[in-house]
C-alpha cells in the first residue's frame, strides 16, 4: 500500500521525494511561467535579488523553487527525527508536505514565501530546543532574529512572532523577562538593518509604500476558483479529522509532545486568522500552514488502528492533487 511506502524510513527517500517533486511541479520546467505578484509582493528588500531572476528567467527561479522545496522538506524531516513528537522516524511529514503543496499548482512559482517558511521552521526549531536547556537565552535571540529575517522575505512572516512568545510559555515552566526581551531584540535587528538601508539609499518612502501593498492590497484569491475551493475543503476537512484523533488520544502523549503539537496549534491558528484579516494574504499562506498540517496528519495516519481507513485518506489526498494538475 502506497501509505506504508509514504511512512518508512528507508534511505530511499532521499530518491523518492525529489522525483515526487519533479513529478508534481512539471509545468514549472516544461512551460516556465512567473508567479503572477501584486504591486510591490516581490519587493520586500531581501527578496529583491530572487525577483529580478524571476524576471530574467522564470524557468531558473522555478529550479531554485524546486530546490528550496527539497530544503524544507530536510528541516522537516529533521525537526521530527531531533524531537522525536511523532514518536516514530518516519519520511511520512515530508512527502506529505510535497503532496500538499503539489496540489497548490498557482504557488509553483519562486515566492517568498517560501523562503518565510523556512525562517518560520528554523525559528520552531529553536524554540523546542529550549525545552529543558537551564539558560535557552541564546534560543529565544535566535528565534526572534530568524522570524525577522523571514519578514524581510515575505512581510506577513512578522506576524507570527507572538508563537515565540507563546512557545516560550508552553516549553518552560517559568520563563524569565529575558525569553521575552530577547526574541523582540532579535526580530528588531534585521529591520533596523533594513531601515538604515532605505534611510542612507534615501528610499523610505518606497519601504513605506511596500509595506502597505503587502498587508491592504485586496486579494480576493477565492472567488471564481472552485478547484481551489474544493482542495482546501479537502484540507480542512481533514485537519478536523486529524485534530480529533489528537485530541482524543492527548493524554497518551508525552509532556513534551503536547507541547510541542501545541505550538504548531498556534502556528495553524494564527494562518488562519492572517488568511481571514490581512487582505493581501491568499493562497501563498497554505505553504506555510502546510507546516503543522504535515504532522498532524503524520499522527493519525500512523497511529489509527484501521489502516484501511488511513490508506482511504492518503488515495483520497493523491487523486485530489493529480486532480489539481490539470483542473
Amino acid at each position: 500500500m502506497i501509505l506504508r511506502f509514504l511512512k518508512t524510513n528507508q534511505a530511499y527517500h532521499f530518491v523518492t521525494i525529489p522525483l515526487l517533486v519533479l513529478i508534481l511541479w512539471f509545468r514549472a520546467y516544461l512551460n516556465p511561467e512567473s508567479f503572477d505578484f501584486f504591486a510591490g509582493e516581490d519587493q520586500m528588500l531581501l527578496f529583491r535579488p530572487f525577483a529580478a531572476v524571476v524576471k530574467w528567467s522564470p524557468l531558473v527561479a522555478n529550479l531554485l523553487l524546486i530546490g528550496q522545496v527539497l530544503i524544507l522538506t530536510f528541516f522537516i524531516t529533521r525537526l521530527n527525527s531531533v524531537f522525536s513528537f511523532i514518536r516514530q522516524r518516519t519520511f511520512l511529514p515530508s512527502n506529505l508536505f510535497v503532496l500538499i503543496l503539489g496540489g497548490v499548482v498557482s504557488m509553483h512559482g519562486l515566492h517568498p514565501v517560501y523562503f518565510a517558511a523556512m525562517f518560520l521552521l528554523l525559528s520552531i526549531n529553536r524554540i523546542f530546543g529550549a525545552y529543558e536547556i537551564k539558560k535557552p537565552n541564546s534560543n529565544a535571540f535566535d528565534a526572534g532574529f530568524l522570524i525577522g529575517l523571514g519578514s524581510l522575505f515575505y512581510l506577513n512572516l512578522i506576524f507570527y512572532f507572538p508563537i515565540v512568545w507563546i512557545g516560550f510559555v508552553l516549553i518552560r515552566k517559568n520563563p524569565g523577562w529575558r525569553n521575552f526581551i530577547l526574541p523582540l531584540l532579535g526580530l528588531s535587528i534585521p529591520w533596523l538593518y533594513a531601515f538604515s538601508y532605505y534611510f542612507f539609499t534615501d528610499t523610505l518612502a518606497d519601504f513605506g509604500q511596500t509595506i502597505q501593498q503587502n498587508i491592504f492590497t485586496s486579494n480576493n484569491f477565492l472567488q471564481g476558483n472552485l478547484n481551489f475551493q474544493i482542495y482546501l475543503g479537502l484540507l480542512i476537512l481533514l485537519t478536523l479529522i486529524g485534530s480529533t484523533f489528537l485530541i482524543a488520544r492527548i493524554d497518551e502523549k508525552k509532556v513534551s509532545t503536547r507541547k510541542y503539537f501545541q505550538i504548531f496549534f498556534i502556528v495553524f491558528i494564527i494562518s488562519m486568522a492572517i488568511l481571514l484579516a490581512v487582505p493581501a494574504v491568499s493562497q501563498e499562506i497554505l505553504v506555510i500552514m502546510a507546516i503543522p498540517l504535515v504532522f498532524l496528519f503524520s499522527n493519525y495516519l500512523i497511529f489509527m488502528r484501521m489502516q484501511l481507513w488511513a490508506n482511504v485518506f492518503v488515495y483520497l489526498l493523491l487523486a485530489m492533487v493529480i486532480y489539481m494538475q490539470f483542473g
